[in-house]
Order: C-alpha cells, then sequence, then structure tokens
C-alpha cells in the first residue's frame, strides 16, 4: 500500500462509524463520564432538574451538602450537551453543566459545588460560572 496513513485513518473512520450515530452506541472501550454537583447553597435545599437532547434526568431533590449525580458517554464529534435548572427558595437558574467543547478534555469525573452566585468546577482547571 502507498500511503498506510490514509489506511488507518479509513480504517478508524469505518470503525467509528460501524458503532452508528445514536446515543449510547460508542465502542466500548469509549469512557464513561460522570458529572456530580454538590449543594453547597448554605442551608436550604435545591431540586435539579438536568437534560440533554437526548435524555431527560427528571427532577432531583439534594440537600445541603449532599450531591446528585449522573453518567453518560460522550459522542465523538464534541457536541454532547447536558444542560439542567436550579430551583430552591424563590431563585430559579439555570446552566451547562456539562458541555463538551468546555469541559471533556478536562474531566471524566466532573465535580461542581452549585452556590448561589453559580456553578464551580472543581480540579487542577477549576473555575466558577456564573448562572445563565
Amino acid at each position: 500500500m502507498k500511503n498506510p496513513l490514509k489506511f488507518h485513518i479509513a480504517f478508524l473512520i469505518i470503525f467509528f462509524l460501524s458503532f452508528g450515530s445514536s446515543h449510547g452506541s460508542l465502542p466500548p472501550f469509549w469512557p464513561y463520564t460522570i458529572v456530580k454537583m454538590t449543594n453547597c447553597l448554605d442551608g436550604p435545599s435545591f431540586t435539579v432538574h438536568c437534560k440533554s437532547k437526548d435524555d431527560d434526568l427528571g427532577v432531583h431533590n439534594v440537600s445541603f451538602k449532599t450531591d446528585y449525580h449522573f453518567k453518560f458517554k460522550t459522542n465523538i464529534w464534541k457536541s454532547t450537551l447536558f444542560f439542567c435548572s436550579f430551583k430552591w427558595k424563590n431563585q430559579f437558574k439555570w446552566f451547562d453543566i456539562f458541555d463538551a467543547v468546555r469541559d471533556q478534555d478536562l474531566c471524566y469525573q466532573c465535580n461542581w459545588t452549585i452556590k448561589a452566585d453559580g456553578a464551580c468546577r472543581l480540579g487542577k482547571k477549576g473555575a466558577c460560572f456564573p448562572w445563565k
């Protein structure tokens, strides 16, 4: 074969496409991502409702200093997005808790603290983000 690189690229494309493009049909070695949100609102519990284009994870109540978490597999196009709404007392906020473009290369276990002024991703490249 004249150009083995072209062969390898073609093989990889066929390999990934053979798993289809629907949610949950990635190769078995593709890692799960875990998103964990800890309530740091200093007292009140909150309800969280997370969704993606494909999944509605339902409404969950999260008490102070406890967490809610879920896991999923990102897609190969870096377009996986989970957004959540948060309600406590008279507040209603929302945030993109996982945006593959922003988060995929930074964490496979994405730990967040939920505070009155926004969400903070913990870790080496941690950052705080205001509510949307």
